[in-house]
């Protein structure tokens, strides 16, 4: 297969005027056009990668069966997103196990879009004074036996785990995940600044939604936020929706840490795709209105109704970033804050990827080299 792209954005670089030649699902050359093509796109870039979501079209991952996987697989990829790591909220870890083993068996599966990188935890080891939209009665202090049993059984899949650094354990729960080679992030969270740079020096190196559900910002105690936007280390999780965060907030997070650290994120959750109403995320009610999602009954934020292509657009066209600051953003950034082997527009690299239009529109995505979406 042959495509041919007016711009190719690497995302590293920006190429005019390419053709990308695909074989058995790899990349075999970019070169210069004259081929004949099998398709022609204004744009193409590496497939988005969506490293926090929780659901969408009416799904709820803490609930999803493996036919749910399959639908949500093929509404990514209608946004342009080729992987997605699916994210629990808190619960017992007999639930969570029961939702890993489902992904494990989803990720075992030909999906018909998007794939599955992985499981990304989002509780229990939270603070309750953050617990933003996670039932607070099953936050609580990381239990290094409970975790050990959950790591030797699900370790292969699970990418990233939350934990809030000031907790009792946190510290040798922190170790203990990156020993193992999952990585700790930093969430919901009323940490210090000290205990926070405590936490990124002995591995934890990503921040969830960063400024939300977080410690305030002070001049003179910077706190969660100081340490998570001065730390080279740390990958930032942004929801570019502009409710979660001001437009200049999110300006402030990628100016601090760049392109290459700053993660666009959608924390999506069940209500994503469809009309205002109430749905469910994990066992906590949730009124869409005007497609802010919020907790029953309460004013706190519980996830968003983003899709990761309308993040992008966002960045370009309501903050006025880059198509390639953008782009980085949403596909290598997020591949090297998840420890996933994408992102890239390179040969022998696996062909994910996204067509778009002038005006960062989705109108094909490619997966693996197939042909998943067509607008």
């Amino acid at each position: 297969m042959k495509i041919r792209a007016k711009r190719a954005i690497t995302p590293s670089r920006i190429l005019e005027d390419k053709i990308i030649t695909i074989e058995n699902g790899v990349i075999q050359s970019v070169s210069s056009s004259g081929l004949k093509a099998d398709f022609t796109y204004p744009i193409i870039a590496p497939g988005y990668i969506d490293s926090h979501t929780h659901g969408a079209i009416g799904i709820d991952a803490m609930s999803a069966t493996v036919e749910d996987f399959e639908k949500l697989s093929m509404f990514y990829a209608k946004h342009g997103v080729t992987t997605f790591l699916v994210t629990t909220v808190s619960d017992k870890f007999e639930k969570l196990s029961s939702v890993a083993e489902t992904v494990r068996k989803s990720m075992r599966t030909k999906l018909p879009g998007s794939k599955i990188g992985g499981l990304y935890v989002e509780g229990p080891y939270l603070n309750p004074s953050k617990k933003g939209a996670h039932k607070e009665e099953l936050l609580k202090n990381p239990d290094l036996e409970e975790l050990s049993r959950f790591v030797e059984k699900f370790r292969e899949i699970t990418k990233i785990f939350a934990i809030a650094p000031e907790l009792k354990n946190a510290a040798v729960a922190i170790k203990f995940l990156r020993k193992n080679g999952i990585i700790p992030t930093i969430a919901h969270t009323d940490a210090t600044y000290e205990q926070t740079v405590q936490a990124i020096e002995i591995g934890a190196t990503r921040a969830t939604h960063v400024f939300n559900a977080m410690k305030s910002f002070s001049h003179r105690e910077p706190g969660v936020v100081g340490a998570a936007l001065t730390e080279k280390n740390v990958y930032c999780e942004v929801i570019c929706d502009l409710v979660h965060l001001h437009p200049a907030t999110v300006k402030l997070i990628i100016n601090a840490k760049g392109p290459n650290k700053t993660v666009l994120v959608t924390d999506s959750m069940a209500a994503t795709g469809l009309e205002d109403g109430e749905y469910s995320l994990g066992e906590l009610k949730v009124v869409v209105k005007g497609k802010i999602a919020r907790l029953k009954g309460e004013n706190n934020l519980a996830g968003s109704t983003l899709t990761l292509d309308q993040a992008v657009r966002n960045v370009v066209f309501n903050l006025g970033y880059t198509e390639k600051e953008a782009i980085i953003m949403a596909t290598l950034t997020p591949a090297r804050a998840s420890k996933l082997n994408a992102g890239i527009i390179k040969e022998g690299k696996t062909a994910d990827l996204v067509a778009l239009d002038e005006e960062l529109n989705v109108v094909a995505t490619f997966v693996s080299g197939e042909r998943v979406y067509s607008a």
